[in-house]
């Protein structure tokens, strides 16, 4: 009885895999009517929606024009209604961008072999990804954009996943999503997560207001000029190491609802938050919450010149307001370092800087300084609460 159980098991698993996904009848769960397979019809992994670009005839020499192989896996992938295209250990060099601008693509991982031992390379200046990704993932792939002037990614995401990805060699922006260049629709729901962006000149992740309902988790990124650039939101900023020798850590360009915790914030030229309300907005309620994140050495292009944070509004009738500065770490211990003031705002209401500690963190007498707020409060803070407003 057990082995018959087993035997009509197997038949529904090969009916899953290979019959019902096409519409071919499943077969009798009491006999096995269909032929034998091949060893190579055994081994070929399509069977499992899973296509082998080396089955499309990538070479993946580093040398060789892939994207024409990677292509076809894709167009294969999709016309099966998805799947997941498999880059094995290779270099994969393409002579344009991977994506669709026009329809997007839909439920399609591109995935590589073991830890980032398979790499994309861009032989032209252009991204290594590009157009509109629906409901798919990236995962576990180095993207090299060779140093030929473009990022390795610039891309409109709704639902979905850039993972595990180690980025190289990009101009501008490690990457750049949701900034209307392929859609001016809103894509939610998407994740950056556990990706490492060495330093390039530029942005390592640059959003647009169209980027919402979504994470920013668990990342090492370095830059030139901004870590993170953050526009719009509802935005969770979570677990990351923001270093390199950015001019921020992150930059906000008009936001809503953003929570930034539990990440490390080192090393910024300047600031390493700045907060600028939009020059179109008369009124800006952005309700940032800044939880239980370690700040560290930053102000090195000149010491004791900028604040670790800095929030300014428009003007004394058009203030930003609402931003929670609650239980971070701010120190500067390395040589030329140091922040004047750890919050530094203007143009402000509604700020609240509570149970830090920053003993270390300023370089001013008070550790906060408000220039035509209101309705500020910085108290239970280890070292000082003492407020300079003018």
């Amino acid at each position: 009885m057990v082995g018959e159980i087993l035997f009509a098991a197997e038949l529904t698993r090969r009916a899953l895999f290979t019959g019902a996904a096409s519409g071919i009848a499943a077969p009798s769960l009491l006999a096995d009517t269909s032929p034998a397979p091949s060893a190579a019809t055994a081994a070929s992994p399509a069977a499992d929606l899973v296509y082998n670009v080396r089955d499309f005839g990538a070479a993946g020499d580093g040398t060789t024009d892939d994207l024409p192989a990677i292509t076809a896996a894709i167009a294969a992938a999709t016309a099966d209604g998805g799947g997941t295209v498999w880059f094995p250990v290779g270099v994969y060099s393409i002579s344009g961008p991977i994506g669709d601008t026009t329809r997007g693509l839909t439920s399609i991982t591109l995935a590589g072999a073991g830890s980032q031992i398979a790499t994309i390379r861009a032989s032209t200046n252009a991204p290594i990804l590009t157009g509109l990704w629906y409901s798919c993932t990236v995962v576990n792939l180095v993207l090299d954009a060779n140093h030929l002037g473009s990022p390795c990614v610039s891309v409109h995401l709704d639902k979905t996943h850039l993972e595990r990805l180690l980025l190289l060699n990009w101009q501008d922006y490690g990457i750049l999503v949701n900034d209307g260049t392929f859609s001016d629709d809103g894509g939610l729901l998407n994740s950056i997560d556990r990706c490492n962006i060495y330093q390039n000149s530029g942005t390592g992740i640059h959003t647009g207001y169209r980027f919402y309902d979504s994470w920013i988790i668990n990342n090492n990124i370095g830059a030139t000029y901004a870590d993170l650039s953050i526009e719009g939101g509802p935005v969770r900023i979570l677990g990351n190491h923001l270093d390199g020798s950015p001019t921020y850590n992150i930059e906000f360009r008009g936001n809503k609802r953003i929570v930034v915790a539990d990440n490390i914030l080192e090393g910024s030229r300047k600031q390493s938050i700045v907060y600028t309300m939009p020059p179109w907005l008369d009124s800006d309620k952005p309700q940032i919450q800044i939880v239980g994140n370690t700040f560290s050495n930053g102000g090195k292009l000149a010491q004791n010149v900028y604040p670790a944070i800095s929030i300014v509004g428009r003007s004394s009738t058009q203030r930003t307001e609402g931003f929670s500065i609650t239980g971070n770490t701010f120190a500067c211990d390395d040589a030329g370092a140091g922040w004047t003031y750890v919050v530094e705002a203007q143009f402000a209401r509604a700020i609240a800087a509570t149970g830090n500690q920053w003993r270390e963190g300023h370089m001013a007498t008070q550790p906060c300084r408000f220039v035509t707020c209101s309705n500020t409060e910085v108290i239970g803070n280890h070292a000082d609460n003492v407020v300079k407003t003018t």
